[in-house]
């Protein structure tokens, strides 16, 4: 799992038939996932940062439930062992997810770094943590699908001024250019703002802004302004179960994804930079 292919494992071990290599692979795996854990997790106070990566299975959706710990003070974020759950993304699931958390370690948390999911604020508010809403994951819903030709959009050059704007707004400081960009803002929301989904991103938006900007209020926390270090687990988990062919069903997924994360639990966490092509 450190990079090579069970194939090219099974390469450097002559003498051994394939299917009692695989059989021995899975039987350590299982009993590595079945030892406590004995990740070094970050002192002092933290910030816990939370993603959900899909699956599906026999036609039911699967969601992997990922969480990282991240010390207010310290730039690299340290994952739990993750959760799987049957049914969609939602706010009791992450419940779950977040009772999983020993309470020694849920006790630290100061903060939650999180998309705008449903359900987020009430966990954010019964466990008392300061809450910041992703920056990366509202600036993608004004592009367009990647996968398809980016011009003729609907918008135009509206849609380009929200950009521009949705960005300041997420990053200046309190003051008279904060309140023109809210207001011009709420001007470009009551009008033609392209397509529906911009309109009600402009909207969630308005509705939400104070949470986005919780690093500008509590700047103590080291509050990150993105998901971005659990994006990049969700990747690296999905390009080893590519590379391993691993996955084929809920248990195998749930094995492998809780022995790759075990063996490489940190993360670089960049804090206040977001991508700036976005």
């Amino acid at each position: 799992m450190q990079g090579c292919t069970l194939g090219q494992l099974f390469s450097k071990r002559p003498g051994v038939a394939l299917p009692a290599y695989r059989y021995r692979f899975r039987q350590a795996l299982r009993r590595f996932v079945a030892r406590p854990t004995l990740q070094k997790l970050p002192r002092g106070p933290l910030v816990l940062l939370a993603d959900g990566l899909w699956f599906e299975f026999d036609a039911i959706p699967w969601v992997l439930y990922l969480t990282a710990l991240k010390p207010c003070r310290g730039d690299y974020a340290t994952f739990l062992d993750p959760l799987l759950l049957p049914g969609r993304e939602g706010a009791s699931r992450w419940q779950q997810a977040v009772a999983a958390i020993p309470p020694s370690v849920r006790h630290r948390i100061r903060a939650l770094v999180v998309d705008n999911l449903p359900g987020m604020r009430t966990i954010a508010r019964q466990n008392q943590w300061v809450l910041q809403l992703c920056h990366f994951h509202l600036l993608l819903k004004l592009q367009a699908p990647r996968r398809t030709v980016r011009y003729a959009l609907r918008g135009g050059p509206v849609r380009g001024e929200i950009h521009r704007l949705m960005r300041d707004a997420l990053q200046l400081p309190d003051g008279q250019s904060m309140s023109r960009t809210l207001k011009r803002l709420r001007q470009l929301s009551r009008g033609d703002c392209g397509t529906l989904r911009i309109q009600t991103t402009v909207r969630e938006f308005l509705g939400n802004w104070p949470l986005y900007r919780s690093y500008f209020t509590h700047p103590n926390l080291g509050l990150p302004l993105t998901t971005n270090a659990v994006e990049s687990m969700c990747r690296l988990i999905r390009e080893m179960l590519r590379s391993s062919r691993a996955g084929s069903n809920p248990a195998s997924l749930l094995l492998w994804t809780t022995a790759f994360i075990r063996l490489r639990p940190t993360i670089k966490c960049n804090g206040h930079s977001f991508n700036r092509n976005s």
